[in-house]
């Protein structure tokens, strides 16, 4: 089964933020956007894996999830990967940083020690809002970040993440919760 550890955000935050995306789509020209109810920020991707590892994984998670406290949180501004002239992905970003980047340090090093190797690409914590087929005019590239340059949620608390199986579908990828882990 392919998994991924992430958190999700509450439907009140993803609420202006999808509006703005539904103001914005028809300005721009055709790519990939991610559902609203698959919108996530992924902690780490481990692929396909034996269904096998999952309790081993969870104890190991659950173990080192301990030291990371909850914590507030806000979606905010945006950008592209890997950047602006050839971008890829378009993005929200999330704040603060130092936060995310602790828990996904302690996720990754969890996932590791579960004997999972990761891709080894560097955590940046975002939010994806799509996926661009073809390269963007700069207009259009203005007009994004115009609209998600200056967005700010309302903040929100980020006290769980998810191990999710995701099974890849025409019409996007299907995401089921597998087991949910508290932090304190």
């Amino acid at each position: 089964m392919r998994l991924f550890l992430a958190t999700t955000f509450p439907p009140d935050v993803l609420c202006g933020l999808n509006e703005r995306v539904a103001r914005v789509k028809t300005r721009l020209p055709p790519c990939s956007w991610v559902r609203p109810e698959s919108q996530h920020l992924t902690f780490a991707f481990l692929g396909e894996q034996d269904e096998g590892l999952i309790p081993k994984l969870a104890c190991t998670v659950e173990t080192r999830l301990r030291g990371i406290h909850a914590f507030d949180a806000q979606l905010r501004g945006c950008g592209f990967f890997p950047n602006s002239r050839n971008a890829r992905v378009a993005w929200v970003g999330v704040t603060p940083d130092e936060r995310f980047n602790a828990v996904a340090a302690v996720v990754r090093a969890a996932v590791t020690a579960a004997g999972v190797a990761l891709d080894g690409a560097d955590f940046r914590p975002h939010l994806t809002l799509c996926r661009l087929r073809d390269k963007w005019p700069p207009a259009c590239l203005e007009i994004y970040q115009s609209t998600f340059g200056k967005f700010e949620s309302p903040l929100f608390k980020v006290d769980r993440l998810t191990l999710y199986s995701s099974q890849l579908n025409p019409k996007g990828a299907i995401h089921t919760p597998v087991r949910e882990f508290a932090i304190a």
